[in-house]
């Protein structure tokens, strides 16, 4: 057998094993369409008495769901439970139900048919270690534990710890007695309703009269400090674990805050008895709105350095906007997930707004449309509302979250302020408490403000894509007139629009000032003219950053030094600052032009108001280079009141080469300790400015303590990128070390999978990390390994295929085994 064909065998033994072939494991997921699943009841309310086991790791329980028989009889019941044992079940009666369970699914047969609208209550008793939806985490300082449980239902865990009908669309209230060690506490949706102690145990129930989908149930129990607050009338509760107590407070600062703005700008009171936020160790994303009852990763918990870095505001606000949009209404399938995290992400940007001010706002909108723009390209092209994917998970990605959000900051330009807020208003008010599609959003915008919505729903949900143009324009003196070319170039063969019908903003600057004017677009090809007494210093399209797109245009350097000193877009000074930048660095080095261009860059750098102006500014200065650019830079590294400006500076200053006062300029900085971003960009910079003590000064700072050793995780990445012979196995060193928090140690495995030295002794080195109770760490270690991508990485990754935890896992894995059975 040849070498290549030895190669393609092995590697279709590996398919099979990981897919579920006779003696394999699990077949991998198929991508496919998805259409709402039937319903044949509805189910009306979830009682679940639940005993959490710790010492196991394990759950006693019992389920009552009770539930109304819709259209025709039924003979059974079908609910989704995945994994645990079940020991018993019957109906209200007290009557033994048998069942049976395949593929993730608990049949029911019911001792009598169930009339057509009649009602009826089935309890089902089961138990056993929860292999989804509900994991056991925390660890106490000796090493015991676990000391905490948390559960995420989205998309599909809540079978993985009670049984249900879990899908969006199927609404019900829910009970939750939950039995726990006396050190513990819980928190649940809705509200506590009482509370027994006896025996050693604590027994709380929490209760939730809002229908709400299964997924949004949810609970968090441990050994928690817990702080109270209030939002007007609304109870705030705060739960974290005591090393965090002294974080509590400053991080959920704003909470009262943001609920009262999302209630104003909604239009609806917060809805629900109380609002808890848990931050729980080992949560695998940011966070999870259950209904009323958050859960959170604890790395927004910090001190002032960590929230110099990150504010928490934006974590916060996202999941406190679901609480209307995503909990009070919620997306009917996952196909128009975008309803739920599309708004959530354009909330969070409106509280930006209100609370920060237009410069910060349009700066972060515009992040939010690069986030888009730079992932839906080529293949992974796809409409908003999308209902392809091998699992719901798989849907969660930039289309749903910022190109959503770009899409509902443009339906605002489209509308004005105010018929955009009321058609939210109206959106929120008609479908509480339901299940909802797009063409729902559509109906109230256009009954809000009697506009014909249906091309733009049409264009910028139901098709892929986004405009991409090609720009130009000149002044005709005779005339006293701008002439504005603009083309459409995007290729239209993936189903993008050819032509994107959208009003657009066209700024003209002069000296006078500026004007602004509004004109329609609905041509592949158009030309404007606009009176203009004077030449214009500038023109611009799209003036405040409307339109989601991609530009091309060729402005002269006049034209960006004008949009530098004179316009009053945030976003447009920081693209002029780049562009100078990049003029500066490709001009000769006597030429004046480049000192002009610098004079510009360090007026920005020291002047603007805006942090995202100053910050790519120093990064401009850093292409500039000169004496000038590297003093001023200098002094924002060392006294700018922004941890974003400062880092800039510090990794611009890489550009000067070595040079040992730049050395004691990264010291100087470090040592201040403003912030672990700045930190970090001060080690970067002295590993440029001392190359010979860069390693030594990194793995002294990663000795250093920071929250959740963000410092370490910071460093490490700069340990990676030095060519000293000593990376690869100090990287491997903080990986194993215990005693570094995970998310740090999968900083270290991510590094070590992007090493081409020592692969094979790196690759055995990285296996047992599959099996850490981290997700971040075993997620980071699926991504080394498939980077490798040799026959010990592929048969250890086709080996813990069955054991994966999520969606992301399963998607790498399956695309390295299938990529090499090609």
């Amino acid at each position: 057998m040849k070498p290549r064909s030895l190669l393609l065998a092995l590697t279709l033994a590996l398919l099979s094993l990981a897919c579920g072939a006779p003696g394999g494991g699990r077949r991998f997921a198929t991508l496919s369409e998805h259409a709402p699943r039937a319903r044949e009841f509805d189910v009306l309310a979830y009682r679940i008495e639940l005993e959490l086991l710790p010492e196991t790791r394990s759950i006693q329980a019992c389920c009552r769901v009770r539930l109304r028989a819709l259209e025709q009889a039924l003979d059974t019941v079908r609910l989704d439970l995945v994994g645990l044992e079940v020991q018993d079940a019957r109906d209200e009666r007290g009557r033994v139900l048998s069942f049976t369970r395949s593929a993730g699914e608990l049949t029911l047969e019911l001792a009598a048919p169930l009339a057509a609208q009649a009602e009826t209550e089935l309890a089902i008793r089961y138990g056993g270690r929860p292999e989804r939806g509900l994991w056991f985490a925390g660890q106490r300082a000796d090493g015991s534990g676990p000391t905490l449980v948390f559960s995420h239902g989205q998309t599909q865990g809540s079978r993985g710890w009670f049984p249900c009908f879990d899908e969006p669309d199927e609404r019900a209230t829910a009970e939750l007695t939950l039995t726990m060690p006396a050190a513990w506490s819980s928190v649940a949706p809705g509200e506590r309703s009482d509370v027994v102690e006896q025996n050693g145990r604590r027994t709380e129930t929490w209760r939730c009269d809002f229908p709400h989908p299964s997924y949004l149930t949810s609970l968090v129990a441990g050994e928690f400090t817990r702080a109270e607050a209030r939002a007007g009338e609304v109870p705030l509760l705060f739960l974290a674990e005591p090393r965090f107590a002294d974080w509590i407070a400053p991080t959920f600062a704003e909470s009262a805050d943001i609920l009262d703005f999302l209630a104003e700008y909604s239009g609806v009171a917060y809805p629900y008895p109380k609002y808890s936020q848990a931050a729980v160790d080992n949560f695998p994303w940011g966070g999870m709105e259950n209904l009323s009852a958050t859960t959170l990763t604890p790395l927004l918990l910090g001190d002032v350095e960590l929230r110099r870095d990150q504010a928490p505001f934006y974590l916060l606000a996202h999941e406190a906007a679901h609480q209307w949009f995503g909990d009070f209404l919620t997306c009917a399938d996952w196909s128009h997930l975008w309803l739920n995290e599309g708004f959530a992400t354009y909330c969070t940007l409106l509280y930006l707004e209100h609370s920060r001010g237009v410069d910060d706002f349009r700066a972060e909108v515009r992040e939010t449309q690069e986030a888009y723009l730079n992932q839906d390209v080529g293949g992974a092209r796809r409409p908003t509302v999308w209902s392809r994917w091998k699992e719901p998970d798989d849907v969660f990605d930039t289309r749903a979250y910022q190109g959503a959000a770009a899409r509902l900051h443009l339906l605002r330009f489209v509308l004005g302020d105010e018929g955009f807020q009321a058609g939210v208003r109206l959106y929120v008010s008609e479908n509480r408490g339901r299940g909802v599609v797009t063409a729902d959003l559509q109906r109230a915008f256009e009954r809000a403000t009697s506009r014909d919505l249906v091309l733009f729903f049409e264009q910028w949900l139901a098709r892929p894509g986004f405009p991409e143009f090609a720009l130009d324009w000149n002044w005709d003196a005779d005339a006293r007139a701008v002439e504005l070319n603009v083309e459409q170039v995007q290729e239209p063969e993936d189903g993008t629009p050819a032509v994107f019908a959208l009003p657009v903003e066209i700024e003209l600057g002069t000296r006078a000032g500026s004007r602004f004017v509004r004109v329609e677009l609905d041509e592949r090809r158009e030309r404007f003219e606009f009176p203009c007494a004077e030449e214009p210093r500038f023109v611009r399209f799209d003036a405040h950053g409307w339109i989601p797109k991609r530009v091309d245009e060729d402005k002269p350097l006049e034209e960006w030094l004008a949009i530098a000193e004179a316009c009053e877009d945030v976003n447009a000074r920081r693209e002029s600052a780049l562009v100078l930048g990049r003029a500066a660095s490709g001009a000769r080095a006597d030429d004046p032009e480049r000192e002009r261009l610098r004079a510009a860059l360090v007026a920005r750098l020291e002047q603007d108001d805006s942090a995202w102006v100053r910050a790519d500014a120093a990064a401009a200065l850093g292409l500039a280079r000169g004496d000038e650019a590297r003093a001023a830079l200098e002094r924002a590294a060392l006294e700018d009141g922004e941890a974003r400006v400062r880092s800039a500076a510090l990794y611009a200053l890489r550009a000067f080469g070595p040079d040992e006062r730049l050395a004691l300029v990264a010291e100087e900085a470090f040592g201040a300790g403003f912030s672990y971003q700045t930190m970090a960009a001060a080690a970067a910079l002295l590993c440029c400015a001392a190359p010979a003590r860069g390693f030594d000064f990194v793995r002294a700072g990663l000795e250093l303590d920071s929250p959740h050793d963000v410092l370490a995780g910071r460093l490490l990445r700069h340990l990676a990128e030095l060519s000293d012979a000593r990376v690869p196995a100090e990287l491997r060193r903080w990986a194993a070390d215990p005693a570094l928090a995970p998310t740090a140690r999968a900083v270290a495995v991510e590094c070590l999978g992007g090493l081409n030295r020592e692969r094979p002794a790196t690759g055995r080195f990285l296996v047992p990390f599959l099996d850490e109770e981290s997700f971040h760490l075993r997620l980071a270690t699926v991504k080394a390994l498939a980077n490798f991508g040799d026959e010990g990485a592929r048969r250890a990754l086709a080996a813990y295929y069955p054991r994966t935890r999520t969606a992301a896992e399963r998607r790498v894995i399956e695309e390295l085994l299938e990529r090499s059975a090609r």
